[in-house]
């Protein structure tokens, strides 16, 4: 299946990506999805995988969400969506000052 990921950066710019998923992948799955095979350019942080450490947390579909547990879901659009929070220093794309 194909999934429409629409990504703001830190630049200001939205940038839209079509990648390939399956059932149960992650957002964090799709973002390493698009690092490896359209754009090793995307700046997002991860650790744990396991949704103790939250520094994965960004907004999903408008939502504060942990991209190592959430399970993708577009929105009625078909197109996911993944920013920044929006409090504090943003270091890069959705990377956030912790």
């Amino acid at each position: 299946m194909k999934l429409h990921v629409q990504i703001q950066r830190s630049s200001g710019k939205t940038d839209h990506f079509e990648v390939s998923y399956g059932p149960e992948m992650t957002v964090l799955n799709i973002l390493e999805e698009i690092y490896r095979h359209h754009d090793a350019t995307i700046a997002y942080r991860y650790s744990c995988r396991t949704g103790l450490c939250t520094t994965c947390l960004m907004m999903i579909n408008g939502k504060p969400e942990l991209s190592c547990q959430k399970i993708v879901e577009t929105d009625d659009e078909g197109i996911l969506t993944l920013a920044p929070l929006p409090k504090g220093e943003t270091i890069k794309d959705l990377v956030k000052e912790m």
